[in-house]
């Protein structure tokens, strides 16, 4: 299963669990989302692809699972951002930035671009997850997809606060080849990760 460092922490220990009492001698083999991830789905090296992966057109089929949203974190102990954040706190903070972790930052770099948000980039992290635990030591601020937060909450001293200008929500898919449509087990796979994932909150 091909996904991001953000899918790997919110989906899949309750995908393990899962699977571990659907079919205990199973293995699972975890892939970063990728420009080879087409290719891989399309060998049958991997089986499907979780994240937001626009790329995946021609050839694919593609189920969504839920829709993410985007906050700002900051470190609980953060000298000025206490109570709320406005959009004047946002331009004036240094911020960490993610540079690869499927598009959820392409989303947000577009987005900041497209409304002359001003942001002044401190810290370029490869992943959320890195970038999560940088903020929880310092002053800086980070854009993070909501689940990701909910599940950093109880793990770390953090705020979290609407990001203070519109950003769109996307949606995570499932993504698989059409080789493997009518594979009896890469249906039953597809099947496990839909009903535990749709209905996530």
């Amino acid at each position: 299963i091909c996904m991001t460092d953000i899918s790997q922490l919110v989906l899949l220990p309750r995908l393990w669990e899962t699977l571990r009492v659907a079919a205990p001698g199973l293995r699972i083999e975890i892939m970063p989302l990728s420009g080879d991830t087409a290719r891989l789905l399309e060998s049958g090296e991997a089986d499907l692809a979780l994240g937001f992966v626009p790329q995946l057109e021609a050839g694919f089929y593609q189920q969504t699972l839920f829709v993410q949203s985007f906050v700002c974190m900051v470190g609980r102990d953060h000298p000025r951002i206490r109570e709320g954040l406005s959009l004047a706190q946002f331009e004036a903070e240094d911020h960490v930035v993610v540079s690869a972790s499927g598009s959820a930052p392409a989303i947000i770099e577009r987005e900041v671009g497209r409304q002359g948000i001003k942001r002044r980039i401190a810290l370029n992290i490869p992943s959320f997850l890195g970038a999560a635990f940088v903020i929880e030591h310092t002053d800086l601020l980070l854009i993070i997809p909501r689940r990701l937060s909910d599940v950093l909450q109880g793990r770390g001293k953090f705020r979290i606060f609407p990001v203070p200008f519109p950003l769109p929500d996307y949606e995570v898919k499932q993504h698989w080849h059409e080789r493997f449509h009518h594979d009896e087990g890469n249906r039953w796979l597809r099947r496990v990760i839909s009903r535990l994932l749709s209905g996530a909150p």
